[in-house]
C-alpha cells in the first residue's frame, strides 16, 4: 500500500545449503551478493549527427564470501577438498543462502547456480587474542537470483 514502510530486519545470520543439503550450519557474515553489467558504448548516426549510447553488456557476478565460527563439522572443507582433488564436476552445485531473522524465520533467499568453493580459510590461532575461531569460504558461481 502507498505510504507504508515495509519492515526492515536487522542482519542476523545466514544459512548455506549446497546441493539441497544444509552445510556447516549458520554464518554471521555474508558478502558478495551482487552483480554488475558492463556498459558498452554503441555508436549510431541520425540526421548526420553521431550519437553514443550506453547499453548493457556482459553481466559479472561477485564471489560470495561467508564467515562463521568454527565447529566440529567439516562440511566446508569436504566441499573444498573436491576442488583440491580435481573433482570439479562434483564440486559444482547449485545452492541457496537464506537470511534468517533473530527469531529463526527466513527473510530473503538467494539461489546461486553452479557454485564451487574457490577458497577456504581455516581458523587463525593467536593465544593472546580473545576472539572466536572463524572459518571462511569463498564461492565462485555463474549467477544468483533473489527469491
Amino acid at each position: 500500500m502507498a505510504g507504508e514502510n515495509p519492515e526492515v530486519y536487522p542482519t542476523s545470520f545466514f544459512k548455506l545449503s549446497i546441493g539441497g543439503v544444509e552445510a556447516a550450519g549458520l554464518f554471521r557474515e555474508c558478502s558478495g551478493l551482487d552483480s554488475e553489467s558492463e556498459a558498452v558504448e554503441s555508436r549510431s548516426q541520425k540526421d548526420g549527427k553521431m550519437f553514443i549510447r550506453k547499453v548493457p553488456g556482459n553481466v559479472k557476478w561477485s564471489d560470495i564470501t561467508l564467515k562463521r565460527g568454527v565447529d566440529p563439522k567439516a562440511d566446508l572443507w569436504t566441499w573444498r577438498k573436491k576442488v583440491v582433488d580435481g573433482n570439479i564436476k562434483d564440486a559444482r552445485v547449485d545452492g541457496t543462502i537464506e537470511l534468517i531473522s533473530q527469531v529463526g524465520e527466513p527473510i530473503a533467499t538467494y539461489s546461486f547456480v553452479q557454485g564451487w568453493p574457490r577458497k577456504y580459510t581455516g581458523a587463525s590461532f593467536d593465544p593472546k587474542a580473545n576472539d572466536v575461531a572463524v572459518e571462511e569460504i569463498v564461492i565462485c558461481h555463474e549467477g544468483f537470483e533473489r527469491k
